[in-house]
């Protein structure tokens, strides 16, 4: 299997994920703009939950490339690595790193918030599939491009309410 990845609706994310996404609309203060500013955004603001399993992304070049600037100590439990400092193009395994370079990309272009849900094989072998509903949150740099996007990440222990998701979205897939 690998990787799969589906946008779901905004109000699909858990509680936690909309107060963080609460948090960086209240942040947007040039309404021209429709995102906050890199500045004006503090990590300390999103829910305290969360912070394990959230992570910055730094956008370089117009999006041709990304660094992961945060990464939740959260992340090494279930991908196996730290991955500050690294590109997406470097996530192991190598069926993650397409998806997420062109949610990232996707997230540049249309200058929104995103949210998506993923199934993908868990790290060290594990035996069954791991889920994660993300929200990935686009911050202005001074030139008005995407300089950063947020990701605030839910990995799902209930198997049942992942599958309860996919099964939606593939309802509404034509």
């Amino acid at each position: 299997m690998g990787y799969r990845q589906w946008e779901i609706s905004i109000d699909a994310a858990s509680h936690l994920q909309r107060e963080g996404l609460a948090y960086w609309r209240s942040l947007i203060f040039d309404k021209t703009l429709d995102m906050p500013w890199i500045a004006d955004f503090d990590l300390m603001g999103m829910p305290p939950a969360l912070l394990p399993t959230t992570h910055i992304v730094d956008v370089l070049n117009g999006g041709e490339d990304f660094r992961f600037r945060f990464w939740g100590s959260g992340f090494r439990n279930f991908m196996g690595e730290d991955c500050t400092g690294k590109s997406p193009n470097d996530l192991m395994p190598i069926d993650t790193r397409k998806p997420v370079c062109d949610n990232l990309q996707q997230i540049v272009d249309s200058r929104r918030a995103i949210a998506i849900m993923s199934e993908f094989e868990r790290a060290g072998g594990a035996q069954t599939l791991g889920f994660q509903r993300i929200i990935r949150m686009p911050l202005a740099a001074p030139d008005r491009s995407v300089g950063q996007i947020v990701t605030l990440t839910q990995f799902l222990m209930e198997d049942r309410e992942a599958l309860k998701l996919i099964e939606e979205m593939i309802e509404r897939t034509p």
